[in-house]
């Protein structure tokens, strides 16, 4: 029979690491979804999916970010899904659904876990300015270049857990100015195995088509 330290701890180890199968599972699946993206070639039927009728949990997006070394996600980069919500994180990255898309004025808005459900964001804190983030749209390919990042820092650009400034059109300047801008922003858990606090990096578009 179990003890119920032994449940306790087979939990710990099914939520850091098995629920990584999970979402490498996921990953593959909404792979398939995102075969011409970034490509000028359209889909079978002739046509890219426009991305505000992509539905919460389906694939959004593509991201690729060199820092974290070139076999992150797989060949491909990891598949950011449609919203933040827990289901939909448990898949991969998730798109803020009430930040802009891709290249638009503004700030995308991306979160990932750090621990479980594939480690996404798990080194985080080496994200330094000067970065480049790649993200692979049905509009195109779009590149970041990062101004303000945790720097190796394992405590940098912590914030409070409601701090939702960062993903504001202009972060820190409140939800109504007009952005001048076109920004991204990652945010992810703080501490690496925890979620008291969060971390963030942001910065600015460098490359991409006319939206």
């Amino acid at each position: 029979m179990l003890t119920a330290g032994a449940v306790v701890l087979l939990f710990v180890v099914y939520t850091l690491w098995g629920t990584g199968l999970q979402t490498a599972r996921a990953q593959n699946d909404l792979a398939q979804d995102t075969q011409n993206w970034g490509h000028e070639e359209q889909s079978a039927d002739g046509q890219q999916p426009e991305t505000e009728d992509i539905e919460l949990g389906e694939a959004y997006a593509i991201i690729k970010i060199p820092r974290f070394g070139d076999d992150w996600g797989g060949d491909d980069g990891y598949v950011v899904v449609q919203g933040t919500e827990e289901d939909d994180l448990k898949n991969g990255p998730g798109h803020y659904t009430d930040s802009v898309d891709p290249g638009e004025l503004g700030n995308f808005a991306v979160a990932a876990h750090r621990s479980g459900h594939g480690w996404v964001f798990e080194d985080f804190p080496e994200l330094r300015v000067g970065d480049r983030i790649e993200i692979i749209s049905p509009n195109g390919t779009f590149i970041y270049e990062l101004d303000d990042a945790p720097s190796g820092d394992p405590d940098g650009n912590k914030i409070n857990i409601d701090d939702t400034w960062v993903v504001d059109p202009v972060p820190g300047e409140g939800p109504d100015v007009e952005p001048t801008d076109r920004r991204i922003t990652l945010t992810t858990c703080w501490p690496r195995i925890g979620s008291s606090h969060r971390m963030y990096a942001t910065g600015t578009l460098i490359e991409g088509p006319e939206l």
